[in-house]
């Protein structure tokens, strides 16, 4: 009786000092994660819309220049990305308009990268690639150079009529999502945008 008395207290030796000292977080998966912890690549909810006149270019490698101001239609779109295969597609169609313009700014967390691609369908298509550049120190936002596709003269059904589609995808960078990049569309025509929902794919640059 003794042997057995000692042999049940020694396995339940063994198995007290076997037991994880768990905490109450590691216990319990429902608990949430500290706010600390928490990164948001995306504008607080209800935050306006960047102005025009606060509109910065990168003309070169580190040196930003306020948007010029050129006469003509412009519209800034929202890339929300919330993968990073996630391709966001616009279709802008314009009348009286030589030149389609598109630019892209990171929103939010520094070092993403973004880009956007652009093809007009006319008697001669022709395409255009642009990208994102990382905003200096202090910025919040500064697009890259505008990529530009042209009107050669529209289809015989859509005479001067441009009529093009733009895709915005993640390149690389700090992999957060969702995640946001803005969009700037500009033409000397007159244009509307409607944007597609995003769909998974790895993207190909042209």
């Amino acid at each position: 009786m003794r042997t057995v008395t000692r042999t049940l207290i020694a396995i339940a030796a063994v198995a007290t000092f076997a037991t994880p000292a768990w905490s109450q977080a590691q216990r319990d998966v429902s608990t949430p994660i500290p706010a600390q912890n928490v990164r948001s690549n995306i504008p607080p909810k209800g935050a306006p819309a960047p102005s025009m006149e606060d509109l910065r270019v990168e003309r070169v490698p580190g040196q930003a220049v306020a948007l010029p101001a050129l006469p003509g239609w412009r519209q800034v779109v929202n890339c929300l990305a919330n993968s990073p295969a996630d391709v966001i597609g616009y279709r802008v169609q314009c009348s009286n308009a030589s030149y389609l313009d598109f630019q892209i700014s990171d929103c939010c967390i520094p070092n993403d990268h973004w880009q956007l691609k652009g093809k007009s369908w006319d008697v001669y298509p022709n395409t255009a690639v642009t990208t994102s550049p990382n905003p200096p120190a202090g910025a919040s936002l500064l697009y890259g150079l505008p990529a530009r596709i042209y009107n050669y003269g529209g289809t015989s059904w859509a005479p001067r009529g441009l009529d093009a589609y733009v895709e915005c995808s993640y390149l690389n960078g700090v992999n957060v999502f969702p995640g946001l990049a803005y969009v700037l569309l500009s033409s000397d025509g007159s244009c509307t945008v409607t944007p597609d929902p995003a769909v998974h794919r790895i993207d190909r640059t042209p």
